[in-house]
């Protein structure tokens, strides 16, 4: 149920609604930068075998980067999740796959086998990344913290590891992004150090790395290495910070990948303009679960949802002061899409209590109300499945200078937290393009009515995942592959509807073509003509996946559809299918159609609310007495063939 919210007079004062424990300040209108998902990625994250469903795991994620070893096999450091062959894994996603040489080795600490034979290696590991063919790598990892598994006895590890193989990367692949130091944590003296040889020597990394354990100390480290930069009078390097966690001791190590420990650090990588970051991999056995975000079976865990809300972030990144920026404590991000009319602010750290989210700058366009939804994500452990966010409330605010502010009450530490916002005024349906859609003929399902949500249509994710079409809606239209002006609207849930304004030219049945693309075999469609069934449930055999595969299907109307204009609907039954379009034609039942009811026949069965519950073989004569032997209850039913529609009533 939704509420309306006024804002008082004292908001513009800056005065909290309550007396909140904590105020988190928001500013929708000071862009930091483009939305990069520079936090969303791990080290370890993927194997050739983990996720198995790279699209549904990884997909909806938008991964900035994976840190993966450069040859994983017997006689490796780890038997899995080669770069070369992860990067295969990953190519249709947006994720790229930063190369980690020193993997190439056995043993931890590393086992140093000298220089030549460390080079030849490395070039073979270029080879194969150059013989992939694949354009979707980060950088190379020159070494992995040095300061921790390099011995040395072996040498001085800039002038024997660091600068010759700099100088065979700059050789063999000049224009990848070379990394380092990636000390195992942040310290000036080593930073130093590094940067020092680096600038005397014609060796400065593109990207410069750390590891973070607790997110307290990223503003402190950012700030020093830019004191660093100014010293030896280097650019801005990129930041890369390819491990991070709650911490590096056993107690903090079980917080791997939890929504509210997560939060503060993907606040401060945004806000430090981090250009990469990839969850750490402390739990060793188990490769290939992004970092803790899926649970030891491959089950989507509460870090994945947090990450399925920053993945979902599109426009530009918005600025977010906490109460203490230098602290494990309530941080937030935001980001704002005026393509899609929407903004999000997600929060959550180390405190409990309430919490006033001051919310500044709303642009114009969202107009003088806005609607606010308020979700949490829970987290119990890295092994505990979640099956998805809850909503805690939905109320309407009036805009006052561009200002409103919203309670939260955080009640765990472990959780996080997301304020969805749109525009709260309501549009009225009206007919898409301005005109009733004619039957017989052709709608396309993407042609669905104006208006707003629960008005024209009904989506259970609020947000647009399409991809260039309706995009003021929260319906995900997707462009057919192949087919660039042709779109279906698609990752369809159980219960959602989409709303026609049709105009039927004559009172007639018709015969339906579905077009549908089917995730499985429970998954389909219903049509309604102004709240009435007239066709039992549509769908296709299942894709395998492949989601660009479609197939028809047909069926004719239960009734006569009346002259006239009227309401269609589109009932989504089942989760998981996509939409391409439905051809209606005229039919003529009293057309004289010889049918034998002796005669054997296979039939499509559907209960009386569309559902299709399998088919059967038998002629007409004995169809009831063969359904009730096979263990169908008493009801009615509707049986179609390619001959015939049939209803059965089982007693």
């Amino acid at each position: 149920m939704k509420s309306r919210l006024f804002t008082i007079v004292a908001l513009t004062s800056g005065m909290t609604s309550f007396a909140a424990d904590f105020n988190l300040k928001v500013n929708l209108s000071d862009s930091i930068r483009q939305v990069t998902h520079c936090a969303s990625g791990s080290l370890y994250g993927v194997t050739e075998q983990y996720p198995v469903d790279i699209n549904a795991m990884i997909g909806p994620l938008k991964c900035r980067m994976f840190c993966q070893p450069g040859a994983g096999g017997q006689g490796n450091q780890h038997p899995y999740g080669d770069a070369i062959k992860v990067a295969e894994r990953l190519k249709n996603t947006d994720a790229q796959v930063q190369i980690t040489l020193p993997d190439i080795l056995p043993n931890w600490p590393y086992k140093w086998p000298g220089l030549n034979s460390w080079l030849s290696q490395v070039e073979e590991c270029v080879r194969r990344k150059k013989a992939s063919g694949l354009d979707n790598y980060h950088s190379y990892v020159i070494w992995n913290e040095p300061d921790g598994t390099w011995n040395n006895s072996n040498g001085d590890f800039y002038s024997t590891v660091w600068k010759p193989t700099y100088e065979k990367l700059r050789e063999m692949d000049p224009d990848m992004p070379l990394v380092g130091p990636a000390i195992s944590y942040y310290s000036e003296e080593r930073m130093d150090k590094f940067l020092k040889f680096c600038t005397e020597n014609n060796c400065v990394p593109d990207i410069i790395c750390w590891h973070q354990w607790g997110s307290s100390g990223i503003p402190g480290a950012v700030e020093n290495i830019k004191k660093l930069e100014k010293k030896y009078n280097l650019p801005d390097l990129p930041i890369c910070v390819n491990e991070y966690c709650a911490g590096s001791n056993a107690e903090l190590q079980k917080f791997e990948g939890c929504p509210g420990y997560s939060v503060p650090f993907i606040a401060k990588f945004e806000r430090y303009k981090i250009e990469s970051a990839t969850i750490s991999w402390w739990f060793t056995q188990y490769p290939g679960r992004l970092g803790s975000i899926l649970t030891a079976n491959n089950e989507k865990g509460g870090g994945w949802h947090l990450y399925k809300w920053y993945g979902d972030m599109e426009g530009y990144m918005a600025s977010v002061t906490p109460p203490n920026d230098k602290s494990e404590g309530l941080d937030g991000f935001a980001a704002v899409n005026k393509k899609m009319r929407e903004a999000s602010i997600v929060l959550g750290g180390n405190n409990t209590g309430s919490v006033d989210v001051t919310i500044d700058g709303i642009p114009e366009w969202m107009g003088s109300e806005v609607e606010v939804t308020t979700e949490v994500v829970t987290w119990e452990n890295k092994d505990k499945a979640v099956a998805g966010p809850q909503t805690l409330a939905t109320d309407i605010y009036t805009v006052n200078n561009g200002k409103i502010v919203v309670p939260v009450n955080v009640t765990s530490k472990l959780y996080a937290y997301r304020l969805y916002i749109t525009p709260g005024e309501v549009v009225p349906r009206s007919p898409f393009l301005d005109k009733a859609l004619s039957i017989p003929g052709t709608i396309e399902a993407e042609y669905f009515d104006n208006g707003s949500a629960g008005v024209a249509y009904y989506d259970k994710d609020k947000q647009n995942r399409g991809e260039g079409y309706r995009l003021e809606t929260g319906v995900d239209v997707y462009t057919i592959k192949d087919k660039p002006n042709e779109y279906a609207v698609g990752y369809a849930q159980n219960e959602e509807w989409l709303d026609y304004t049709v105009n039927v030219e004559k009172e007639a049945f018709y015969d339906i073509t579905a077009t549908l693309s089917s995730g499985g075999e429970q998954s389909g469609i219903q049509l309604q003509l102004d709240g009435e069934n007239i066709t039992e449930m549509l769908q296709t055999a299942p894709n395998d996946n492949d989601w660009e595969s479609y197939l028809e299907t047909k069926t004719r109307t239960l009734t006569k559809l009346p002259q006239g204009e009227h309401t269609l609907r589109m009932n989504i039954v089942g989760d998981w299918i996509n939409i391409d379009k439905f051809v209606f034609v005229e039919y003529d039942p009293t057309a004289i159609v010889d049918v034998d009811a002796n005669e054997s026949q296979t039939f499509e069965i559907y209960d009386s609310m569309g559902r299709k519950y399998g088919e059967i073989t038998s002629s007409q004569v004995d169809i009831s007495t063969n359904l009730k032997e096979k263990g169908f209850a008493n009801g009615t039913y509707i049986l179609k063939s390619t001959k015939c529609v049939l209803k059965v009533i089982v007693d």
